[in-house]
């Protein structure tokens, strides 16, 4: 089946909208309209970065699941697509939706779908079929069956024809999980050099187990291996990737990464969802973790980020050899259909690099922002430094409603004359009754979020919560962090970027002050503000 949606209308886009709605993000992407969640697809081809993502063309809350579009040609200015692949039988009978999956350019042409030395980019997708069904290639499924299926694009991702021919490409799960055919999803596939083969990982949602499969040509698929189930302290697993970065200082080490969401069953102190790593090797047909990377049971688990906004988190494919950048999902499915913006629902995170180094004697996963966010830096800057803020308020100039903030001060042991906690207030009101806090705990040795007097927490109970993530200073005894500010979000990345803290917030539309809050002397202090303008 050819995809093609021009005519449909189905562009992805709304007449008349500015992006100046309430809450609306400025330079993290977000849907004109419409409900959007789990990042797809995200591949870098030809200049261009493909920015696939879960998407309902027919409304506000998840449902139709179809693949919408955008691209960009530097990760932070998105022009947003004709829907790629529209749920079959759309907007009447749905006979298949198109969940999660990845997108690779076949640049040997092993498919064999390329065609007078075009390129085929081949997404490979979970199909779930809501009703049982004769599909177009003699199978049969039975009603909300997912399996694993593939389209193609021989026009640079503008439009996609399945592979009915023989489609889905990877039926059931493996043995013995045959029941489980309503858990089996979220294929993230790539080339493994060393084995010359297509690798593709995929989920056994509810027992936790990640099947790993290899193939020559991207259409016949064999089961090599699984993984799991480790450091599933709850709920289900969901949107693995897999990818090889080296470690920083030891270039001839290399280690792989397997990324997870789960949900529920987030960092400590959140409700819902949260995506959790491990860091192993992989032979081309199994993946082993790293024995420091797993927890006893239901007891702790390595987290990409420890706030209850960063989920099912995708790593791009064709870019160069070691370079991994990753953007992830900016909600929660604890409240992602109620949160108050319109018309549309959702948005992505700051797009990370990633990269691997020796921190505190164990190989650590580091997350940076990618350098594109500097593309929509505004003049308005502000630096200051105090040797020492006293305890209680420091009003500052206000820095608007979209900022990067750059903070370090320094770290103390317990001393009744300095501070226990130290923070700074963004999206504050004139009277400060409301605010959003992000600062430190000396005492825990943790940065937290405190978004329980942040603007409208009433649609969900759990909302109005702080949430911290373990931190220690630098090596100059120093804590140092990176927070990313816009109309309805924050993201903290603290130290190297081996923690990160990601929440929404949404604050009235006037509220735009900031200032610094400690409870005793802070000493050392250094600010840092860079207004951000709109990527729109």
């Amino acid at each position: 089946m050819k995809i093609s949606l021009t005519a449909l209308g189905l562009l992805g886009t709304a007449s008349g909208l500015n992006y100046a709605e309430p809450y609306r993000p400025q330079y993290h992407f977000s849907p004109a309209e419409h409900w959007m969640n789990d990042p797809s697809g995200l591949l870098y081809h030809n200049g261009i970065y493909h920015l696939f993502f879960q998407y309902n063309p027919g409304g506000i809350e998840w449902g139709n699941m179809s693949w919408g579009h955008a691209t960009s040609k530097d990760l932070t200015h998105w022009d947003e697509r004709p829907v790629a692949l529209l749920a079959r039988g759309y907007p009447d009978t749905i006979t298949e939706m198109y969940f999660t999956g990845s997108a690779v350019a076949d640049v040997n042409n092993t498919s064999g779908f390329g065609v007078d030395g075009k390129i085929p980019l081949v997404a490979m997708y979970t199909s779930m079929y809501p009703v049982s069904q004769e599909l177009p290639s003699g199978k049969h499924v039975r009603a909300e069956q997912q399996s694993q299926s593939i389209a193609y694009s021989l026009d640079d991702g503008e439009t996609w024809i399945t592979y009915d021919a023989e489609n889905p490409v990877i039926q059931d799960p493996p043995s013995p999980y045959e029941a489980e055919f309503q858990n089996f999803r979220d294929p993230f596939v790539f080339w493994h050099d060393e084995t010359q083969k297509w690798i593709s990982v995929t989920v056994l949602a509810s027992v936790h187990k990640v099947a790993i499969w290899s193939s020559d040509n991207l259409k016949e698929w064999s089961f090599v291996s699984e993984f799991g189930p480790y450091n599933a302290v709850g709920g289900v697993w969901e949107c693995p990737n897999m990818f090889q970065m080296p470690v920083k200082g030891h270039p001839s080490a290399k280690k792989w990464v397997m990324v997870l969401g789960l949900n529920p069953g987030g960092p400590p102190g959140t409700v819902g969802s949260g995506t959790q790593y491990f860091i192993g090797d992989f032979n081309g047909t199994t993946f082993t973790a790293d024995p420091s990377n797993v927890y006893p049971e239901n007891e702790s688990a390595n987290w990409m980020d420890w706030g209850p906004d960063f989920y099912a988190a995708a790593s791009y494919n064709g870019l160069p050899d070691g370079d991994v950048v990753q953007i992830g999902w900016m909600s929660n499915w604890q409240y992602g259909a109620v949160v108050p913006t319109s018309p549309w629902r959702s948005a992505m995170s700051v797009p990370r690099q990633l990269s691997l180094k020796m921190v505190d004697e164990k190989v650590t996963l580091l997350q940076q922002p990618h350098q594109s966010w500097r593309s929509v830096v505004n003049n308005q800057t502000l630096k200051h430094s105090w040797k020492s803020v006293p305890k209680g308020s420091t009003k500052l100039d206000s820095p608007g409603k979209a900022f990067k903030i750059d903070l370090s001060f320094s770290d103390h042991d317990s001393d009744q004359t300095l501070a226990s906690t130290f923070a700074i207030s963004v999206h504050a009101s004139s009277d400060f009754k409301q605010e959003t806090l992000i600062g430190y705990n000396f005492t825990s040795k943790e940065i937290f979020v405190d978004r329980r007097n942040s603007g409208d927490v009433s649609f969900d109970k759990t909302f109005a919560s702080l949430y911290h993530a373990p931190l220690s200073a630098s090596a100059d005894k120093h804590i140092n962090l990176q927070i990313f500010v816009d109309w309805s979000s924050v993201e903290v990345l603290g130290g190297q970027g081996e923690v990160s803290l990601t929440a929404q917030v949404f604050p009235e539309g006037s509220a735009a002050e900031a200032r610094l809050l400690s409870d005793g002397v802070t000493q050392d202090v250094r600010l840092g503000i860079i207004g951000m303008g709109s990527a729109h």
